[in-house]
């Protein structure tokens, strides 16, 4: 008589409890359980002490080891730390504390990791096989940031498809090729095509078994439509050795493996399916998060448990046509799958059971010796790339929601643990809590590019543009009701493509301002009276044109500033946040009163606009801030004259034009678009009486001459200011450089270095400086310089020709004072393009170490230990962004206390500032004003007034 899976899961549990009494999944003596031990009862120091494991094999010495456990304890305030300090000082001890450490984790790591080198793999597959289980051979290192290392990981595994006989092999696609990023599918498809074809047909000549691995979730999409592509191939087409992966806490799981059946049915050809529930939970809830994206996982655990036995009924159902290969250590789970194959008559030869290596070896005794086909997951490899994996084994085994934990180590009950998932979800409530940030306020989503339908949209959009331009359209001025139109002109140009003429501006005249400045001053007049909501509405209304054009804004940035695809989304999100946070703040700002008042005294402040002012917007976000600028000054009720930036007045004119068909028409002249020549239009602006408030981001130079007229006027100016940086990036002996290399590019490289805030100073602690380099150089050979219209472009342009020029002459300069590491990266002939370019060994004194270079060019300097590194960082007239790569808690908290600069990043990029998140401004040279994006930048546009009224009437108080 069939069992029910209640029934089974008890038989389960029974035969786990007679196999080995006072049951612990680890396996672990005192020593093995070390760590684990430690941290169960508090989370903060389960943290704290799986984040020690994950530095430590990058730890050289008795004495880096003890710091470093001391300051982890130290973060969850453990008594602990006190013990550990203690005990590392005492002389009869010695290296007792690194003994015991170093054991325990090592002790640990063998117990999930099965064998670093193909003997050792071997002794572990006999004896697997000695107990009638299978195996499938995992190797650890997720990330390869070069094609050196890919090259390696590939070799490895010909290697062992060659060596291990009857081999199954799981292998993962970001081993095989480096940096892979939706941006650039199509070539990393043909770098990884040619190579998946050569593993499969060593496997077919071995007999081989191959799994590939399903990652992140931006890369499902893609590993799926490259492996069909691939599998479908005649050479393959006949092949059943070949495997993929599902992850069932994806909500379009089942719709992937609906996919998948409906594939193997036109091929003909079973393929086997490994079902997981998903190891990158967290990750991908906190990515999707911080982009506004719908979360693709489920959010809370009976959803996924529920989906997981859902998917193992499509799997079990469609046996005929893929070999279903379910993987869990879920008893319920697993009794679901079995009790449902019984229940329709499926052979126990059409399915395998699949569990990981070192985690509930009696519940794999049961199966093999039931005669199911058992599989285990075997991990191979050393253990500093091994580490992340695991990290997230012991993540996994000890989370609150986690099988093994409610199980065995917080005592639950085995009815409670064998509940149908359903009525779990029915009986008690799921509420995710809520994310933290501004109440009512909400971060533009990015475009999505994993998506497929997205990348062609937006290609499309970029052709549709590109044919909709004309070289011969002369934009007008605008300002007051009027639009006008001068003989004398100059050009907007593809950057790229020179000889592309994206359109014809007029140059604004004296004449012009003037008439600009009376408009704006009769439209003010009544602006500044109609209430902030009103005035908030055109902001938010604009935000919403803004997101319905989103893609054309983004061609017209990609083609006219030369910003490949990501960083031209990015910006049109920014530009929209601005909108709609600005909109927010400002009606908070000029409803609430702050002041107290008391029995007989109402104290009230007020906030007036200054009149008429002027945004003189840059070049290199000349959506983004220059949107930011005006509408700040806008919504708080000021005129706004607009003098854009001559390199990208296309973009400009066309948010402007949006911005006042948004105002209402007695209101348009509030909005003046004034482009031209600088040294002529923007200095009598900034001098002309009527202007009271200026918006600036721009050069150093020029701000501070800009600054100086401000404070010599009289009445003086209000002036604000954004001037450039020289940022630095820090990287200590304990950073992650899978995370730091690739951070330290973007930084530096990301629009060509052409952000105010990329990094131009890479600070390398001399312990980490020569492995740091050696790494860096080979996945810099990654950067593909070219034409931002490709997607597959990391790095475009440089602006114009002025810039390109400027930037070879520091380019000179820097051969003479320094290395060239890096300075032949191939370019593209036409444009204004410029190899990315490195220097080492840089004196911190030397001008290339010292001026904004403002172009693609790092310079790396070598510090004795982290307070050289911050004084050298410190070292340097700007102040407006900068960065630290360490996994040391004591870093982390120094660097923040002592490096002084306006934005400070703990291992991320230098660039990417998100409105409301990091409000965006510096110190020093860098400059001048509150930080854009933040709580406090609206206050810059208006004036404060206080008012006190005594409200006592011969003894009455009101």
């Amino acid at each position: 008589m069939q069992l029910s899976e209640y029934e089974l899961g008890k038989k389960l549990f029974a035969f786990i409890k007679a196999k080995k009494s006072g049951f612990n999944p680890f396996k672990l003596d005192w020593y093995k359980n070390f760590l684990l031990s430690l941290s169960l009862k508090n989370p903060e120091l389960q943290t704290q002490m799986f984040r020690f494991v994950d530095v430590l094999p990058s730890l050289k010495s008795q004495e880096e080891i003890n710091r470093y456990l001391v300051e982890y304890l130290n973060q969850a305030n453990s008594s602990l730390a006190e013990l550990a300090s203690f005990t590392s000082s005492l002389p009869f001890t010695g290296n007792l504390s690194e003994q015991v450490i170093n054991f325990s984790v090592e002790t640990m790591a063998k117990t999930f990791i099965g064998g670093s080198n193909i003997s050792e793999a071997q002794k572990k597959i006999n004896s697997l096989e000695k107990k009638k289980q299978k195996f499938t051979l995992d190797i650890l290192g997720e990330l390869v940031v070069s094609s050196s290392e890919a090259e390696e990981y590939y070799n490895t595994y010909l290697e062992l498809i060659e060596k291990i006989p009857n081999l199954s092999i799981s292998i993962k696609l970001s081993a095989l090729c480096p940096q892979i990023h939706e941006l650039d599918f199509d070539y990393k498809k043909s770098i990884l095509k040619p190579r998946l074809e050569t593993i499969y047909r060593a496997a077919m000549a071995k007999g081989a078994q191959i799994n590939v691995d399903t990652e992140h979730y931006a890369w499902k999409d893609f590993t799926f439509d490259l492996l069909k592509e691939v599998l479908m191939q005649d050479e393959f087409k006949n092949w059943n050795s070949a495997g993929i992966v599902v992850q069932a806490y994806l909500k379009d799981s089942r719709k992937d493996l609906t996919d998948w059946i409906s594939w193997a049915k036109q091929r003909e050809t079973p393929i086997k399916i490994r079902l997981v529930k998903g190891a990158y939970w967290d990750y991908e809830h906190a990515h999707a998060m911080q982009k506004n994206w719908q979360c693709p996982v489920f959010e809370n655990k009976p959803e996924t448990d529920i989906n997981y036995e859902e998917c193992t009924e499509i799997l079990l159902e469609n046996y005929q046509y893929v070999y279903p290969a379910i993987a869990s250590h879920n008893v319920r789970s697993l009794v679901h799958s079995i009790v449902y194959s019984e229940r329709y008559n499926i052979p126990r030869e059409k399915y395998e059971i699949q569990m990981l290596y070192g985690m509930l070896d009696e519940l794999k005794d049961y199966f093999s010796d039931e005669g199911f086909n058992l599989r285990v997951y075997l991990p191979y490899g050393e253990l500093i790339p091994g580490m992340s994996y695991l990290v997230r084994r012991l993540l996994e085994n000890t989370a609150n929601d986690s099988f093994l934990r409610q199980g065995f180590m917080d005592g639950r009950s085995e009815d409670e643990l064998l509940v149908d998932p359903r009525d779990s979800l029915r009986h008690k409530e799921w509420t995710p809590e809520p994310e933290a940030g501004i109440v009512g306020f909400v971060n533009a989503a990015d475009i999505d590019y994993s998506k497929s339908q997205n990348r062609d949209r937006q290609l499309e959009a970029i052709e549709r543009l590109e044919a909709e331009l004309d070289s011969e359209t002369l934009y007008p001025i605008f300002y007051g009701e009027k639009e006008s139109h001068n003989d004398n002109c100059f050009e907007s140009v593809n950057p790229a493509k020179p000889k592309q003429i994206l359109g014809q501006f007029s140059h604004a005249t004296i004449e012009d301002c003037d008439k600009a400045i009376v408009a704006a001053q009769l439209a003010f007049s009544a602006w500044n009276k109609i209430s902030p909501a009103d005035r908030s509405s055109v902001l938010k209304q604009a935000a919403y044109e803004l997101e319905a054009r989103r893609m054309e804004f983004t061609s017209i940035l990609v083609l006219e500033s030369g910003k490949p695809w990501h960083d031209s989304d990015a910006e049109v999100s920014e530009a929209i946040d601005f909108l709609n946070y600005y909109a927010l703040n400002a009606e908070e700002m000029f409803t609430t009163n702050k002041l107290a008042s008391f029995p007989g005294e109402r104290n009230t402040n007020l906030y007036q606009p200054y009149g008429v002012s002027l945004v003189i917007s840059p070049w290199n976000f000349p959506l983004a801030i220059m949107t930011g600028m005006t509408v700040a000054s806008l919504v708080c009720g000021n005129a706004v004259i607009v003098k854009p930036s001559s390199q990208t007045c296309l973009v400009a004119y066309k948010m402007l034009e949006l911005l006042r068909g948004c105002l209402p028409r007695e209101f348009k002249p509030l909005v003046s678009f004034m482009p031209g020549e600088g040294r002529v239009i923007g200095d009598y602006l900034t001098r002309h009486d009527d202007i009271r408030l200026i918006a600036f981001t721009g050069s150093n130079a020029t701000g501070m001459r800009i600054n100086d007229i401000c404070q010599a006027a009289r009445p003086t100016k209000k002036f604000i200011a954004e001037m450039g940086g020289k940022n630095a990036i820090i990287v200590d002996e304990s950073a992650d450089l899978d995370e730091a290399i690739p951070g330290v590019i973007y930084s530096a490289f990301g629009y060509a270095g052409q952000k105010c805030s990329a990094c131009s100073r890479l600070i390398l602690v001399d312990a980490v400086y020569d492995h740091f380099i050696a790494r860096f150089t080979e996945a810099m050979k990654e950067v593909q310089v070219g034409d931002p219209r490709d997607i597959n472009t990391y790095m475009g342009p440089q602006i114009d020709l002025n810039a390109q020029m400027s930037i070879e002459k520091y380019i000179k300069i820097g051969h003479e004072e320094a290395k060239a590491l890096i300075d032949n990266i191939e370019i593209p002939k036409d444009g204004y393009f410029i190899s990315p370019t490195v220097f080492v060994d840089v004196d911190e004194n030397s001008t290339i170490a010292q001026e904004e270079i403002f172009g693609p060019v790092l310079a790396v300097i070598r510090a004795k230990d982290l307070d050289d590194a911050i004084r050298v960082a410190n070292n340097s007239a700007y102040g407006l962004t900068g960065a630290l790569y360490s996994r040391s808690p004591e870093n982390i908290n120094k660097t923040i206390r002592e490096f002084n600069t306006g934005n400070l990043y703990i291992n991320r990029s230098s660039t990417g500032a998100v409105v409301s998140r990091q409000a965006f401004g510096g110190m020093k040279n860098s400059s001048i004003g509150f930080k854009a994006g933040g709580p406090n930048y609206l206050l810059q546009f208006v004036l404060e007034k206080t008012i006190t009224e005594n409200t006592m009437r011969r003894g009455f108080v009101e």
